[in-house]
């Protein structure tokens, strides 16, 4: 698919991919059965009120990061599910990554972060596919004894 450089990118342009190799080296598995995938950063506040103002003051510290998507579950063979489903139940870890496009292309930007699964739950609408939710949060994570934090990701 071309990406014109001077338009939005739609959902369909966009990429979720999780890694199953190093920080350094990350090897990514796209999850191409995702959909409706979101990321929320949201700042945590310190209540600095005080009586020398009327005004309630605070000042922001820490970011949360959640991320959320919706994956169209195949019947048969499904090892993109597999994984992620065994990760949920098992606490594991994984680099995910959140693109608004292809991997391979210099310039695309998105979030990175190493997360666990927090939740996942399965809607079987009877006129619809089957859809499992997913939310992911993120979670303290070392590589060669440095801990690693999201980032603002871009592909250079």
């Amino acid at each position: 698919m071309t990406q014109a450089t001077e338009r939005p990118a739609t959902g369909l342009e966009c990429y979720l991919y999780y890694s199953t190799g190093t920080y350094a080296t990350p090897v990514l598995v796209q999850i191409t059965r995702a959909i409706n995938v979101s990321y929320s950063i949201s700042m945590t506040e310190a209540d600095q009120r005080s009586r020398s103002s009327t005004w309630a003051k605070g000042r922001m510290t820490h970011k949360e990061l959640e991320i959320t998507f919706t994956y169209r579950k195949k019947m048969g063979t499904d090892t993109v599910f597999d994984e992620l489903q065994a990760a949920a139940l098992a606490g594991t870890v994984y680099e995910y990554f959140i693109l608004d496009g292809i991997k391979t292309t210099s310039g695309i930007q998105g979030i990175r972060a190493f997360c666990q699964i927090s939740s996942f739950s399965n809607t079987q609408d009877l006129a619809s596919s089957e859809e499992v939710e997913f939310s992911l949060k993120p979670t303290y994570f070392e590589e060669s004894n440095v801990e690693i934090d999201p980032i603002w990701y871009e592909v250079s």
